[in-house]
């Protein structure tokens, strides 16, 4: 049989350092992390730049990547996601570095583009320089699993090939039973040179005849294991294996099977597979032995870092599921069963994630998947889970495909963080920030309930009036009088409604077609008059053809109330700096880009800074004087907008003012 050479099959991989990205645009910053980073074993790539960063690590496999997020051309956040999308190796871990306030909105682009920490400067290097061990250290625990799986697959190679030798054996040792003296004689030169042992052995376990390579695992020289007792060799814990597989042998045709540990004294343990088939006489039996120390070390190797990874699956904040391509979930952390509210990891494995998914989020889900399976990685989605007790668990996933050693796609691990509180504080927010702009438009809806209780004032002066000039007065005019009295009355009406209806939690509205050209007509209605008094010119100029647009009409309105706010404030401030400043406008446009409908909230106020038009969209941050602002508005509007599936863009000019462009998704008409 011919024999296959392991040298040819099997290529040893150059042994590279890790390699780590710097990026920065400031080549201070650059030697800093050179100084900082060279006390570590690893290979330093540098770039100032995304675009000299891509051409540095094309084709390179990266441990770890630190980007600074402000960069001109492009920043952190687009290259890390550039990076990870050309990467053949999986996914970068990425640490952002940044002079900015690390907040929810910063940290969920930095996820979004495959963040795993997000440090502000300045920064105490040693700070850093742990950060970055722990993820060399996961990044070589990655590349030892990796290695050991390799060594196993040759290991289970080498066993393949040894079994191949072992049956040719056996079946030479069979004839070797029946064949002439001179026949054996050559048969027992090819029997020595053989790499198994070969060892014939009587009912009772006596060597009866040995192999050279037989008597060198035995650690013992050929003439003194001749007649001698095979299991004297075999270590205490795996005695009775072998006691049994000697029993099958002699009492089948059959060939048998079996591992144990050869103990020899002086010698170190050989881990052995032994194969055994009884000769026609039924006295003898011939055994063969293959060495598999190294697969077993290897094997031993391959639980351990196992073992490690469980580790640090349980030792994440977040659940954690690894499923198979099937969908079937094979492992999942403690924080999993917790999130899901099980006690036991076998209520879990072996089921499909499906079940545990509300019918409507089950495209959600299956989107999830084909994304992850299609870009390797997918994050931060908003999914609804149905825990073992049937509650429903808000949660946002990630999904990471898993690679094999050979780069085909192996398996999914499935992170679940729960967001329920996070909801809450963020409907929270919203009704207290309607309830605070209720407060600052009071004085526009008494403006605008004031104007019609003047005109039924007068109305009814009049009426009075002419009843004292005519005793019969005309039921024309009386009629037309009242008409007009009725008809400021339901004006009233509708401004209260109104009002109630926008200071409703709403908590309780499903999201629904709605027509965005009403929602602004209807924010502009509550505070139009106080803007007249104001002299503020406020222009709308809405695109008639209204698409689907799907969403809450009363937190839309929200939305366009706060930044009419936004923008009376910016004009008043202008009217403040620049007492000549006359010409106050504020225009609401409305109209089609591609797929896309926007609205457009422009004014001619005093505008936004360079330095806070990065940060004016974070939680409590605001540009107004204290005791005039929360800071949540634009947050809370930014956080509705993307409820609906669209964005909020600032275009600004710090000397002609602002320009907030709303981008809403036009929904398909069925």
């Amino acid at each position: 049989m011919p024999t296959r050479n392991f040298n040819q099959m099997i290529q040893t991989p150059t042994k590279l350092l890790p390699a780590v990205l710097i990026v920065d645009d400031v080549a201070e910053n650059l030697w800093l992390l050179e100084a900082i980073i060279n006390k570590l074993n690893v290979r330093l790539i540098q770039a100032n730049s995304g675009v000299e960063a891509l051409e540095k690590t094309r084709k390179q496999e990266l441990a770890l990547a630190i980007l600074d997020v402000r960069m001109p051309d492009m920043n952190g956040y687009e290259l890390a996601m550039k990076l990870n999308k050309a990467s053949r190796f999986g996914t970068i871990p990425v640490i952002f570095i940044t002079a900015g306030i690390i907040d929810e909105k910063n940290l969920h682009v930095a996820y979004d583009a495959g963040a795993i920490d997000y440090i502000n400067k300045p920064f105490k290097s040693h700070v850093l320089l742990s950060k970055i061990k722990i993820f060399l250290e996961i990044y070589k625990q990655k590349k030892t699993i990796q290695n050991d799986a390799d060594k196993l697959k040759i290991a289970a190679q080498k066993l393949e090939m040894q079994n191949d030798e072992l049956a040719q054996a056996i079946i030479e040792a069979n004839k070797a039973f029946v064949m002439e003296e001179q026949i054996s004689k050559k048969y027992t030169e090819l029997y020595d040179f053989a790499p198994s042992g070969y060892f014939t052995l009587s009912v009772s376990g006596e060597i009866l005849a040995v192999n050279l390579a037989g008597s060198q695992m035995l650690g013992t020289e050929r003439a003194h294991l001749i007649r001698s007792t095979f299991g004297f060799f075999v270590s205490n814990d795996t005695f009775p294996v072998f006691n049994d597989f000697l029993q099958k042998i002699f009492t089948s045709t059959n060939k048998h099977h079996c591992k144990l540990t050869i103990a020899s004294k002086g010698h170190k343990p050989v881990y052995a597979y032994l194969t055994g088939l009884c000769s026609e006489n039924r006295k003898e039996c011939l055994i063969t032995m293959v060495d598999i120390t190294d697969s077993k070390l290897a094997e031993d190797a391959l639980e351990v870092s196992r073992e490690k990874y469980k580790t640090m699956l349980n030792a994440s904040p977040d659940g954690i599921l690894l499923i198979d391509l099937k969908g079937i979930i094979r492992e999942v952390s403690e924080i999993g069963l917790e999130l899901l509210g099980f006690e036991e990891k076998a209520e879990l494995t072996g089921k499909h994630y499906s079940r545990f998914m509300p019918p409507e989020e089950r495209n959600t889900t299956s989107e999830i998947i084909e994304k992850t399976m299609s870009e390797g990685i997918a994050q931060n989605i908003e999914v609804r889970i149905k825990r073992k007790n049937t509650d429903i668990l808000l949660s946002e996933i990630s999904s990471t495909l898993i690679q094999g050693t050979d780069g085909t796609p192996d398996s999914l691990m499935i992170t679940v963080r729960d967001i329920s509180q996070r909801k809450k504080l963020e409907k929270t927010q919203i009704h207290a920030d309607r309830m605070a702009s209720l407060g600052e438009m009071a004085s526009g809806i008494a403006h605008e309930i004031n104007q019609p209780l003047n005109t039924m004032s007068m109305v009814m002066d009049n009426i009075l009036f002419e009843s004292s000039r005519e005793e019969n007065m005309k039921n024309e005019y009386l009629k037309k009088k009242s008409n007009k009295i009725f008809e400021n009355i339901t004006r009233i009406r509708n401004i209260i409604d109104h009002v109630r209806a926008f200071s409703r939690n709403a908590d309780d509205y499903i999201a629904t077609n709605f027509d965005v050209n009403a929602s602004i007509q209807n924010a502009v209605s509550m505070i139009s008059e106080q803007f007249k008094h104001l002299a503020i010119d406020l222009r709308l100029l809405l695109d008639e053809n209204k698409p689907p647009i799907v969403g809450n009409t009363f937190k839309f309105e929200q939305v366009i109330l706060n930044l009419l706010g936004n923008a009376k404030d910016a004009l008043q401030e202008k009217g403040k700096i620049q007492p000549e400043f006359q010409d106050q406008f504020i225009e609401v446009k409305s109209y089609h880009e591609n797929q896309f409908f926007v609205v457009e909230v422009t004014d001619n106020g005093t505008g936004i800074s360079e330095q806070d038009i990065e940060h004016i969209m974070l939680p409590f941050y605001t540009t107004k004087d204290t005791g005039k602002g929360t800071g949540l508005g634009l947050s809370i509007s930014y956080q509705i907008i993307k409820e609906m599936n669209g964005s909020i863009e600032i275009l600004d000019n710090i000397y002609h003012g602002t320009t907030f462009k709303i981008i809403l998704m036009i929904q398909n008409k069925e």
